[in-house]
This record gives structure tokens, C-alpha cells and sequence, in this order.
């Protein structure tokens, strides 16, 4: 070899070195500041590959379904359920994980993290890192994360994760997998880890009671910790509930759901009613709810009073007195928001009409009034204002008066 290429190989060598340096600074620089990533995986990486330390203790393909919301101009229009994607519906024992409070995230090994919908969203419709979510971004098939404080347990079932503080997220994501829970032979002395808001909110820390069925000992988990499990139980949410989309390009097929998981929680929770009695026409007010979606309600209330329609708050009601509550209703209207997460106790006579600012495709509550045959139709201030911006979902709207009393008529509802 010729000098000068031998000071060519030095000096590749040393700019490889440089380089590996500099990329193992910068890995020591965010492991002290707590930042972490992996590869992200999916179940079907687990059952091809190699991971000697989980254990696969259920697994099954379940065709989930959705129905698309309804609006006004939709009238003649039979709300069916469609069919939606193969999703798989499984139940594993991971030695030696990682949680993240109020993420979905799981660390299997090293470098190797489970989250199944981020791997089969291939277009990357949806946004993973929420408010408090330990994702700070997904980059390709690569996630980094915020590490946190950290707390060591034994054993542990797993069930806390993304929107867990949200009422419709935690009824549908996490709640409904205690009824796969009850179904396995997983000693009663193991821990429920749960985020720490969840026991915190008397509501849903009351629906936390009426699920856990077997009594399991529950552990709070604060946002700010990550746990070592030496051997964790999880089990995956039966349903396709997105955190949030990416853009203003929502769809009816983003929101799909496993209809005989969804009908077994409603005949599990309908037991537990107080059997209260309550108003048959209700109006779902968001006064004392949240600062989003505010809109001229006052007015809609002194309308619908002359029909008969009552005030509600289910904010201030146990939940059993909320299963009571929509259980007994004939007639619903409210402001969007996640108390229509309640018409999973609705009979099948029921009639619903949800307000919002624009035609919103979601179809979390549609496709739960269709599994019931509940009639569900949405009404919004883009109805009548056509050029309406689309801006924000959560931004204040006006609801013509006229123009909803004409079709709550039209649809039997006053």
C-alpha cells in the first residue's frame, strides 16, 4: 500500500472514530437527560422474531367495524356498521419491561418497543405524542421518549396509557380490557398498575371498583415515572381508538371497535345501575365540563324547556347514577364531548343528537349508537354556515335555533 493510502485509511479511521465519539456523547448526553428510543415493534414482530422473554398467552384476528356519523342532510340515511380491518387481539407475559405512565409504549428488550398502532398506521395518519404522552416524536420506525423517574415492582398488569385521563379513553381502551382480565388465571395478589389520574377522578376511580371484578391490588402510576416489571401482563385494547390525527383529514375508519367486546361491557356495566330514577329528555350541558366547545347553549336550553327537556350534569353523577341516567332516556342533546361515551347505556328507543361546530367524521359514538340501534345524527353551526372556517373542533360555534327546532321535528325528537 502506497503512502498515500495508507494516510487515507488513517485518516478514514479516524473520521469513523470521530464520528462513533460523537454519536456515543450524544447517546450518554440524552440518557442523562432522560431521553430514550427504539425500534418501534408490533405483535407480529414478536411472533416472527426472536424474544425469549415474552410469552404469548392468547392470540386471535378479530374484524373490527365502525359506522360514520350521521348529519343533518343525512335523514334518510340507515346508519350500518361497516366493515373495518383485521386487528389482533392477544394477551402476553413480557419478563423484565418497561411502562411509561400515561404512554402507550412498552420497552420488550432494549432498544425494541411495542405500540401496534403507530406500526399499522403505514401512512402515519395519526399524532402519538399527546399532552402528557412519554413520546416526544416517531421518526420512521425509530420512537423517542421521555424516560422519566423511575420505580422497580415485581409483577404487574398493565393497564395505563395514552388519553387514560380522557372519560371516553379510558372507558373503551382500558376499562374493557378487565373483562378480557377476568377471563385469565392470573393471581390475585398481582398489582393493576393504573396512571395515578385515573385514581384521583372519584368517577373513574368508582369504574376502576365496578371492572377490577377479581379485586386485584391497584397501583397508581404517576406521568412523570417509568416502571420496571419484572414480569408484566399486558393485554391489547380489543379496539382501534387513535390518540389524535395528524391533520384536519379526519375519517370514519379512523375509529373502529370490536362490537361483541362492546356489547359484553355494556351488559357487564348496565348491572351495576343505581336504578335512580332520571328525566327522560335530557340535555347534556357542558357548563361545568370543560372550557372547549362553547356555544350558545343557554339559548338551546330555554328552547328545548318548552319540550320538556331537562338540564343534566354528568360530571357531578357516580356512575351509577350515569348508567341510570342514559339508560332511562329516550331523548339525548348535548354538546360534543365525551359524555356521549354514555350511550353505550342507551336502550335501542333512544334518540341522540349531538352539537358540534362542523360535520366532524368521528365515529367513536356513532358506531356505539349503531351496535345499539340507537338513533344518533349530528347537528353543527356548518349546517346552516356553509363557508364556515374549518379551524379547530374545540372552537366556540353558534347552533341556529330555527334551524335546529326544524329538524328535531323532522326527526321525532320534540
Amino acid at each position: 500500500m502506497s503512502e498515500n493510502n495508507v494516510l487515507i485509511d488513517i485518516g478514514r479511521k479516524l473520521k469513523l472514530n470521530i464520528i462513533s465519539h460523537v454519536i456515543y456523547f450524544i447517546k450518554c448526553l440524552f440518557h442523562f437527560r432522560g431521553i430514550g428510543w427504539g425500534k418501534l415493534i408490533s405483535i407480529n414482530d414478536i411472533l416472527s422474531g426472536n424474544f425469549p422473554n415474552v410469552k404469548i398467552l392468547s392470540y386471535d384476528n378479530v374484524r373490527l367495524q365502525y359506522s360514520p356519523p350521521l348529519f343533518s342532510s343525512d335523514i334518510n340515511i340507515n346508519p350500518e356498521l361497516s366493515e373495518g380491518r383485521e386487528y389482533p387481539q392477544y394477551v402476553m407475559q413480557i419478563k423484565n419491561a418497561v411502562v411509561y405512565g400515561d404512554s402507550n409504549t412498552i420497552n420488550v428488550t432494549p432498544g425494541k418497543v411495542l405500540y401496534d398502532m403507530p406500526v399499522f398506521d403505514k401512512p402515519r395518519r395519526f399524532k402519538y405524542s399527546t399532552p402528557y404522552s412519554k413520546i416526544i416524536t416517531i421518526k420512521g420506525d425509530t420512537v423517542f421518549y421521555w424516560k422519566g423517574k423511575t420505580m422497580t415492582v415485581k409483577e404487574g398488569i398493565w393497564m395505563g396509557g395514552n388519553y387514560s385521563w380522557n372519560y371516553y379513553h379510558f372507558l373503551y381502551e382500558f376499562i374493557i380490557k378487565f373483562r378480557r382480565l377476568d377471563t385469565l388465571n392470573i393471581p390475585t395478589t398481582v398489582p393493576v398498575l393504573v396512571d395515578q389520574v385515573c385514581l384521583d377522578v372519584p368517577q373513574f376511580k368508582e369504574l376502576l371498583e365496578i371492572a377490577n371484578n377479581k379485586k386485584y391490588p391497584l397501583i397508581g402510576i404517576d406521568r412523570q415515572y417509568r416502571v420496571k416489571v419484572g414480569e408484566l401482563t399486558y393485554i391489547n385494547c380489543p379496539n382501534f381508538i387513535p390518540p389524535d390525527n395528524a391533520g384536519d383529514d379526519s375519517q370514519a375508519s379512523d375509529v373502529q371497535l370490536n362490537i361483541n367486546a362492546l356489547l359484553d361491557l355494556r351488559t357487564y356495566l348496565l348491572s351495576y345501575s343505581s336504578k335512580k330514577e332520571f328525566p327522560k329528555r335530557i340535555f347534556i350541558s357542558r357548563k361545568n365540563a370543560s372550557g372547549r366547545r362553547k356555544f350558545n347553549e343557554d339559548e338551546i336550553i330555554q328552547m328545548l324547556s318548552e319540550f320538556g327537556f331537562e338540564v343534566v350534569y354528568p360530571e357531578t353523577l357516580s356512575v351509577a347514577d350515569q348508567i341510570s341516567l342514559y339508560n332511562q332516556a329516550d331523548r339525548i342533546i348535548g354538546g360534543g364531548g365525551a359524555a356521549f361515551a354514555n350511550l353505550l347505556f342507551c336502550n335501542n328507543s333512544a334518540k341522540a343528537v349531538i352539537l358540534n361546530r362542523i360535520h366532524f367524521s368521528f365515529a367513536g359514538f356513532s358506531t356505539i349508537a349503531a351496535a345499539l340501534g340507537v338513533f344518533f345524527i349530528s347537528l353543527s353551526e356548518e349546517d346552516i354556515n356553509k363557508n364556515i372556517e374549518r379551524g379547530n373542533i374545540h372552537d366556540p360555534f353558534e347552533i341556529d335555533l330555527s334551524y335546529m327546532k326544524k329538524k328535531l321535528i323532522e326527526y321525532g325528537i320534540i
